[in-house]
């Protein structure tokens, strides 16, 4: 049967005179839409651990939902997820009754209801019959116990003819009917303390074995050492409220104050010093034995953690030092104040980055025609082998299925014919050749050769893009 709006107006009304006395938090569960008071439905801390009973007392308003003649029974089921009942639900309380009903309805509790459990089925019986706006109202006086803050805790109203159908749950004749009690958030973040992510450039000049501290980040104290992290540890800008309703005011209000939380760093560190070359601000170790060539793992005090704290790689200056565009990870975990919390973990996705320079050099035209041969001519002179890409572009864009990469050793010309940039069936030209090479432009240059039929010879130097 549905509610009119004009029937669902009279239960304010209804409702107030007849639990004016009641709890402090109140959900009320309309036939459509339920809304929570201001008392009610509060954000409290993603880090509360479960079955820890957050709340005061709270009172569930709903109306019958379905008329019922003199002398016929129904029973009431109210369920809660995310959640156990601190107290178990009774006909009588001390000051106020755990279930108030309407002058028409007399309630009984039916089936579970006790402390731990998280529902509970009223049989209702209306001697001379019940309207559908009729109020009734249950009382927690206790709140609930929490089963986990990945979702929020709700309380849900159901009207069933038989006790069976309350306990299975089928033929509801009324419902469901949801309502929040509460929702969860996370009391802090982790992040970059920076605006902008730290980038260190391994220079081509060098090998890739050093650092180009022009760059954004530049070296924290030692030759060599680049930032590739700036971490903080904040309130969230919207604070939750811890389990009695409070408002947290600090991270010690949640968090350990001793330091057994952990930042590990994740991504490449094979050009590493050593076991301790990878620190976070001033410490000089990195937590023991907890570094690879892929992590490193720092025990801090997350409440007295200074932010913008820097994380620091110092390389040995004979490996190359591996690109990693994609940046390096960070992951805290946050140890609890006391067991009224959990360990939580936050994640920072890219704290810095490392790139390697290199030069960059194009032909803008390169003819395939048959009888004239192409070819590039490419030279470096690093002192180690470096590498090369290429990108082919025609009239309808870039062209694959070529050999598009390779390597150039040192002090010797290495020569790449257009025919092998190209598929086994070449598309129509002419091409245009961009280069990348993995060294500096004053050890690398490059030219285009084509061969006609006749014998003849062309040679033009490849242009630097940044010189066209």
């Amino acid at each position: 049967m549905r509610v009119s709006k004009n029937q669902i107006t009279l239960l304010s009304a209804a409702v107030a005179g007849l639990f004016a006395t009641g709890a402090t938090a109140q959900v009320t569960l309309s036939s459509s839409n339920p809304t929570v008071s201001a008392t009610a439905g509060k954000v409290y801390a993603a880090e509360i651990n479960n079955n820890v009973a957050i709340g005061a007392a709270t009172t569930v308003n709903t109306i019958l939902g379905i008329g019922t003649s003199a002398g016929q029974q129904r029973y009431v089921r109210f369920a809660v997820s995310g959640g156990t009942f601190q107290n178990a639900p009774t006909l009588a309380g001390a000051t106020f009754p755990n279930i108030a009903v309407g002058a028409n309805i007399t309630p009984t509790i039916a089936l579970g209801g006790n402390a731990g459990a998280n529902s509970v089925i009223f049989q209702i019986t209306t001697p001379a019959g019940a309207n559908i706006t009729d109020g009734i109202a249950l009382n927690l006086p206790a709140g609930i116990n929490i089963s986990g803050t990945s979702a929020p805790a709700t309380v849900t109203y159901e009207v069933y003819e038989f006790l069976s159908d309350a306990q299975s749950q089928t033929k509801v004749l009324y419902g469901p009917r949801t309502g929040t009690l509460a929702t969860f958030a996370p009391s802090y973040v982790f992040k970059n303390n920076a605006t902008t992510v730290p980038t260190q450039v391994a220079t081509s000049i060098s090998g890739f074995t050093a650092f180009n501290f022009g760059a954004s980040g530049s070296s924290a104290s030692a030759a060599n050492q680049a930032v590739i992290g700036a971490l903080a540890i904040d309130l969230a800008s919207s604070v939750p409220n811890l389990p009695a309703g409070t408002t947290i005011a600090a991270l010690a209000d949640f968090l350990s104050g001793s330091s057994n939380s952990q930042i590990t760093v994740t991504g490449d560190f094979a050009a590493a010093a050593a076991n301790t070359s990878v620190t976070l601000g001033s410490a000089n170790a990195n937590g023991g034995t907890a570094f690879t060539g892929t992590q490193a793992v720092f025990n801090i005090n997350a409440t007295a953690f200074t932010n913008g704290t820097q994380v620091r790689y110092l390389v040995n200056g004979s490996t190359p030092v591996a690109s990693v565009p994609n940046g390096y990870s960070a992951t805290l975990s946050a140890a609890p104040n006391g067991t009224t919390f959990k360990t939580t973990t936050a994640s920072i996705s890219n704290t810095g980055t490392i790139t390697r320079d290199g030069v960059v050099y194009q032909a803008p035209w390169a003819s395939a025609t048959p009888g004239f041969l192409s070819r590039f001519f490419l030279t470096q002179t690093a002192g180690s082998s470096v590498s090369w890409s290429a990108i082919v572009r025609n009239g309808d864009g870039p062209v694959t299925g070529g050999t598009l990469s390779g390597s150039l050793e040192t002090g010797k010309v290495t020569q790449v014919t257009l025919a092998s940039l190209l598929p086994a069936t070449p598309p129509a030209g002419p091409f245009q050749v961009t280069f990348t090479i993995a060294a500096d432009a004053s050890q690398a240059q490059g030219s285009y050769v084509l061969t006609t039929p006749s014998g003849s010879v062309t040679s033009v130097p490849l242009y630097r893009a940044s010189q066209r």
